[in-house]
């Protein structure tokens, strides 16, 4: 992606502002189909098997508080529960690890140590609401941490950390990290036409409508292989369980390491959909389809936890470097 003259979020982490020099043109991809494995540390071991299993499917597009969190698991293994309190909640604060808004610190690695381990799978596919800012002229830079445009919603912090399968699962540094993912109501920035109380793939060929940006960003991975975003809590749409995309490459590749997307337990978003005030005029009759994972493929899915007005999220990325 190129960088590009607008105004950027005052919460970009200060890792990514020492980077900026680096950044460079994100370009049209080239799809590869390397195996991913989210896993945690939970059996000691860092370098997971080779192989890959079926296609995930689907068509795509789509100071800390203290109290319980609840936690998800990955539907194949158990997740361990996250300690209350962990994060930062409103403008400014310390995110997982202390890193936002200070320039002097990383992420602590640390924080993945409860990461859930999945089982190995293929890649998702990318969906229909991808946005490449260096195919529009005088886009806004999607090179920032902060997600939310001014949108309602539960605080969302996503933190990713980027390992090498092929190198004992070692930290990738320096990797383009993209996020994007639906609003409170159901909507993707940069495309007309949606309705998200019906079925809807987004539209068959690319065509970006408007300059609306919100929910979807880049970052640049740390020494430690990891990047965090501040973003709101996606919400639900027919047709689609509750996700959000990622796709990473390496500066200076066409060839991108991943293109996946994340789920999450149905109670979980349920939870967030009936107590969170963005959301509940939308929390009555979820259709299932909309809130439970995929039942096949393995899908990705993070190690979450859960306190009033913030939801936390964390995910160890494997892919074939």
């Amino acid at each position: 992606m190129a960088e590009k003259k607008g105004p950027l979020a005052r919460d970009l982490l200060g890792w990514v502002l020492d980077r900026r020099q680096i950044l460079i043109k994100l370009g049209a991809f080239a799809i590869t189909a390397p195996a991913l494995t989210s896993c945690g540390e939970d059996d000691g071991t860092d370098n997971p098997s080779s192989g890959s299993t079926g296609s995930a499917g689907g068509t795509g597009g789509g100071g800390g508080g203290t109290g319980t969190t609840t936690s998800s698991s990955s539907g194949t293994t158990s997740a361990s529960s996250t300690s209350s309190g962990t994060g930062g909640a409103g403008e400014g604060g310390a995110g997982v690890g202390g890193a936002w808004g200070d320039d002097s610190l990383n992420l602590d690695p640390s924080i993945f140590e409860d990461a859930v381990r999945c089982a190995l799978t293929t890649t998702d596919i990318e969906g229909p609401f991808f946005i490449d800012d260096s195919e529009i002229p005088n886009d806004i830079s999607l090179f920032r941490s902060d997600l939310r445009d001014g949108h309602p919603g539960c605080e969302f912090q996503f933190y990713f950390r980027l390992l090498d399968a092929r190198n004992n699962c070692e930290p990738i540094p320096d990797a383009e990290i993209y996020i994007w993912h639906c609003d409170a109501d159901g909507y993707y920035s940069g495309f007309d036409g949606q309705d998200p109380s019906t079925p809807y793939s987004g539209p068959g060929e690319r065509t970006v409508e408007n300059d609306e940006r919100f929910c979807r960003g880049v970052q640049l991975t740390d020494r430690n292989g990891i990047a965090g975003f501040r973003t709101i809590w996606p919400g639900w749409y027919a047709g689609r369980p509750v996700h959000v995309h990622l796709v990473a490459r390496i500066n200076g590749s066409t060839t991108r390491l991943i293109t996946t997307q994340f789920y999450f337990e149905a109670d979980f978003s349920r939870q967030i959909y009936e107590n969170e005030p963005a959301y509940k005029a939308r929390s009555t009759n979820i259709p299932a389809s909309s809130l439970n994972p995929p039942g096949f493929g393995n899908p990705a899915m993070p190690t979450m936890s859960y306190t009033p007005g913030l939801v936390i999220g964390k995910l160890n990325v494997i892919v074939n470097g």
